[in-house]
Parts: C-alpha cells; structure tokens; sequence
C-alpha cells in the first residue's frame, strides 16, 4: 500500500504531468471562454432558455475543445484511426456534457441560481472527468505517465 501511495505520489508531482495539466488548464480555459462566452449570449441577448443555450454553448466550443486537446494536451493514439479517435473524443465529451447540463438543471431550474454562475460549477466537474477519461481511454498508453 505504501509504495503504491509513494507511485502515485511520484506520477502526480512528475514534471511530465504538471505540465500536461497546465496545458489542458490553457485549452479547458480557452475552451471554458467560448462555452461561457455562448451561454450569456444565448440567455442574456438572445433570451433563449439556459439548458438550450447550454446545448448550443456546448456545440460551438466542442470542435475548438477537440483541436487544442490533440494539438497540445494529448498524444492520441492516432494509430487507431483519426475517426475512431475523434468519434471517441465526441462521445466523452459528450458524457462531460451531461455532466454540465445535470449541473445546470440542478443549479438553474432546481435551486434558482444564475445560469452563468452555475455553468462555471458545470465546467469546473465536467473538466475532472474530461481529463481523466482522454489520459485513459485516448492517450498513448506509452504517454500516460
């Protein structure tokens, strides 16, 4: 038990993942102004209801979402096919994204909190699991740690 507490020590505070947690702050961060960026758009200029405006935010930074991942977060395993690669990106985070708009019935329809408030709770849980399923499920395995 205590070497694998001392193994998982040593993976976390590694250069290597420091800096791959950094890079994906950078493209979540960027990613998180487009997605926030269409949601007070959608609802405070154009009026259209938060859990639909959450879906057209999601639409529009997903694409962005998935060119920064794979440009300086990750090294996918493109040996399985870029369509296999991108379709599995989509489907995760599409998981990431009912996690956010589960967020945002609960915080926004249940409880009455301002959409753009609850959104960045949303995105703060979404980005746990993103992370975490993209080093596992598309990673190179040679690159995890």
């Amino acid at each position: 038990m205590k070497e694998k507490i001392k193994k998982l020590f040593s993976i976390v505070f590694s250069k290597k993942f420091i800096t791959q947690v950094f890079f994906f702050g950078i493209a979540g961060g960027t990613t998180s102004i487009i997605d926030w960026g269409v949601l007070a758009i959608a609802v405070r200029l154009l009026k259209i209801p938060p859990m639909a405006g959450n879906v057209l935010a999601f639409l529009c930074s997903a694409p962005y979402n998935y060119w920064a991942n794979d440009k300086f977060v990750f090294k996918f395993d493109h040996g399985k096919g870029d369509r296999r690669v991108f379709i599995t990106f989509v489907s995760l985070a599409f998981v990431g994204f009912i996690i956010n708009q589960v967020t945002m019935y609960v915080g926004n329809s249940l409880l009455h909190f301002d959409p753009l408030i609850v959104k960045v709770a949303g995105i703060a849980l979404a980005a746990i699991f993103n992370f975490f399923s993209r080093k596992f499920i598309l990673e190179k395995k040679e690159n995890r740690f």
